[in-house]
């Protein structure tokens, strides 16, 4: 009788150490990470598209010796998770991609396939590092280079680099396989989100006849602009024109970082200060992990508003 418990013991730990972490994004056979992304849009992802369609062009490998699935290296214990190497199930440039396509999408641009032939603008890019090390930190390092060009006359509209370091200790319990999954997948999503909202701030003032906007430049912190369509000196927070007659809406949120969104119109990330015509606004904050919270505000000419808002759970 004590062999037969053993014997049902046995495998059924095994199940416990090696199984358990193959739910969720770590899903996956064998020894190989996934890392599976939302079928649905992202909280704060604009529902009404903006009348711009992109095709995003498969990006590049350009990491070097790295093998095409190639994530770094592992030298501490990870549950579900042996050998030495860090391996995703496919190729990383096809992960980027895919990234990348979703994150436009949230954005409010119209994504097509990478073939298609009436899109108006293409987002191509190259990888220079993506890694994930786990040693007795966990280290994220991400750096990806993306061009948008549009497409009827071959300019560059933008281009820049992101960059994304992090590190972290795993904790006393350690980590799982979705653990890394979930590490990898964020540090993603901050370079897409950087890369959509810079390209989306310069595409608005290149083309402002495609949004029905007069959008000024905002700069994106973390985003190195290598180039744009736009003459010199026309990178600027917000157009100078008229701009007595407009008035100043300082906007802040708590937790920071939360979306902004002005009449159903995304702006960016608070804190933010905006230029505004005179008039009655509503401002809607979103943040992943929180409930949206709106408020109306009103802006005088010539005034200085300023708005705190806090996102509860």
């Amino acid at each position: 009788m004590m062999q037969v418990r053993l014997a049902v013991a046995i495998p059924a730990l095994l199940f416990a150490l090696t199984g358990c972490s193959g739910i969720g994004a770590s899903s996956a056979p064998g020894n190989l990470l996934h890392v599976q992304l939302r079928d649905k849009p992202a909280p704060g992802a604009r529902e009404q598209k903006y009348p711009v369609t992109v095709r995003v062009a498969p990006y590049a490998d350009g990491r070097g010796g790295a093998g095409a699935g190639y994530l770094g290296v592992l030298e501490a214990r990870v549950l579900g998770l042996s050998g030495k190497e860090i391996l995703l199930d496919r190729e990383v440039s096809a992960l980027v991609t895919e990234v990348m396509q979703k994150q436009l999408g949230d954005a409010g641009l119209q994504v097509q396939a990478d073939a298609a032939a009436n899109a108006q603008f293409q987002l191509a890019g190259s990888i220079k590092s993506l890694s994930v090390d786990i040693k007795e930190r966990d280290y994220l390092n991400i750096v990806i280079e993306s061009n948008l060009t549009e497409i009827s006359s071959g300019r560059v509209i933008w281009s820049g680099v992101v960059a994304e370091k992090k590190e972290r200790y795993a904790g006393s319990s350690g980590n799982s396989k979705k653990d890394i999954a979930d590490f990898l997948q964020h540090g993603l999503q901050v370079v897409a989100g950087k890369t959509s909202e810079s390209l989306l701030s310069v595409l608005m003032t290149a083309r402002p006849d495609l949004f029905g906007l007069d959008a000024g430049v905002k700069p994106v912190q973390g985003v190195t602009i290598n180039s744009t369509a736009l003459p010199s000196g026309a990178v600027t927070v917000a157009p100078q024109v008229a701009a007595a007659a407009k008035g100043t809406l300082v906007l802040n949120s708590i937790p920071a970082r939360a979306k902004v969104y002005v009449d159903d119109v995304y702006f960016g990330l608070a804190p933010l200060r905006l230029n505004l015509a005179p008039g009655i606004y509503a401002v809607r904050l979103e943040l992943e992990g929180y409930r949206p919270s709106t408020e109306k505000v009103s802006v005088r000419s010539e005034d200085h508003t300023e708005l705190e808002l806090k996102l509860h759970r």
